[in-house]
């Protein structure tokens, strides 16, 4: 009786632990990370180098060219990338980033586009220019039961 005991205690502390676990964000080389910010898919190219990619759907692509302007994918850790860029205004991105911290998301948007041009608001939930309505990026961290929402657009 006491051993069975002691073995739920166990596979329920080792359960415990592991939904409390919360992943971390490889740290990119400085060269990784100057060679990537000046791609236009820096994100997709640090997740799949660092991450590993799990998987790639098409969304849409131009109708003219059958270039992909829209897609999703998927990497190994659960983090999921979802790219727009069929419209003239710009680029939409939207980023899951389950079980990661907030602090994580925060140091990815710095990594890849922290500029002179932008600021964080208060509580680090915005990165935007400066001057509202100038051109660049407009980057917004929400946080959620499990998992951390980055979404921006880019455009001029």
């Amino acid at each position: 009786m006491k051993k069975s005991t002691f073995i739920a205690t166990i596979l329920l502390f080792n359960w415990l632990t592991i939904l409390g676990q919360t992943n971390k964000l490889p740290i990119p080389t400085k060269s990784f990370i100057e060679k990537a910010r000046h791609q236009d898919n820096s994100e997709e190219i640090y997740f799949s180098k660092y991450l590993g990619k799990k998987s790639e759907h098409i969304l849409k692509r131009f109708s003219d060219s059958k270039d992909v302007c829209a897609k999703k994918c998927e990497f190994k850790t659960g983090i999921k990338l979802k790219t727009n860029s069929c419209s003239e205004a710009g680029i939409e991105v939207e980023i899951i980033f389950p079980n990661y911290s907030k602090n994580d998301v925060v140091q990815f948007v710095e990594w890849f586009f922290k500029n002179d041009y932008s600021k964080w608001n208060k509580s680090k939930t915005k990165y935007q220019p400066k001057e509202d309505g100038d051109a660049g990026c407009y980057m917004e961290i929400k946080e959620l039961k499990g998992k951390i929402i980055l979404s921006y657009s880019c455009g001029c």
